[in-house]
């Protein structure tokens, strides 16, 4: 296999990724709208939790658990802050005394 099929394959993989990532984006904007605060959004007993889990998952599939554990940080703080918007949307909305908040579907390709 040369550099350049290797980068292709690597290329694949990415675009996977950043699929994924736009399935959990959606669903992390529709988890705002059950939280009532920012502190539920932030979830730190949950997040303790799943950095076990992932770590443990990490060690099963032979990735370093320490990348793992940085790179999920850095994916859980940027999710966190969206998250953080859309429930500051939505608990503005409530505020202006409209009706229940609905979710809002993402973007096309999100």
């Amino acid at each position: 296999m040369s550099l350049e099929e290797v980068r292709g394959e690597i290329d694949a993989i990415d675009a996977q990724i950043i699929e994924l990532l736009g399935a959990r984006q959606q669903l992390v904007m529709r988890a705002a709208t059950f939280k009532r605060d920012e502190h539920e959004v932030r979830a730190p007993d949950r997040r303790a939790r799943m950095m076990v889990r992932l770590r443990e998952l990490a060690v099963r599939h032979g990735v370093e658990p320490t990348l793992v554990e940085r790179v999920y940080n850095t994916l859980i703080d940027g999710f966190i802050e969206l998250e953080q918007q859309r429930h500051r949307a939505l608990t503005a909305g409530e505020v202006a005394g409209s009706a229940a908040p609905r979710p809002v579907e993402a973007a096309p390709g999100a």
